[in-house]
């Protein structure tokens, strides 16, 4: 990798993840959706919406790909069940950037393998 790809990568790993994607994302699904649905429906209710729209959230962003919306549909029942168990957002957070983080080098060990 070169200096430039390892910069992009730190970038994307330690900025763009936790600012562009896990600060939002944690704050609307698991600070307000679940906070609001819980005291609607109830929190196994709440649970099941919560994590299915989490899902549906990404599906624009998988180029369609119902496997994805699936384990992210996963991935949102874990973080709930994480804040909720903890009482703060904190710990869905740590989940959730290390889940994109290590995809993000995944993906990025991927490309360069492929490439060379």
């Amino acid at each position: 990798m070169t200096s430039a790809g390892a910069r992009s990568l730190a970038r994307w790993v330690w900025f763009d993840i936790p600012v562009g994607t896990v600060l939002p994302e944690e704050f609307l699904f698991r600070g307000i959706v679940d906070e609001v649905a819980t005291a609607v429906v109830g929190p196994n209710a709440a649970l099941v919406a919560g994590s299915v729209a989490f899902g549906v959230w990404h599906w624009p962003g998988s180029n369609r790909s119902v496997p994805v919306v699936v384990v992210t549909t996963a991935a949102g029942a874990l973080f709930v069940l994480a804040r909720r168990r903890t009482g703060t957002l904190l710990a869905p957070m740590a989940l959730h950037w290390a889940t994109n983080a290590a995809g993000a080098v995944a993906a990025t060990w991927w490309q360069r393998r492929v490439t060379d």
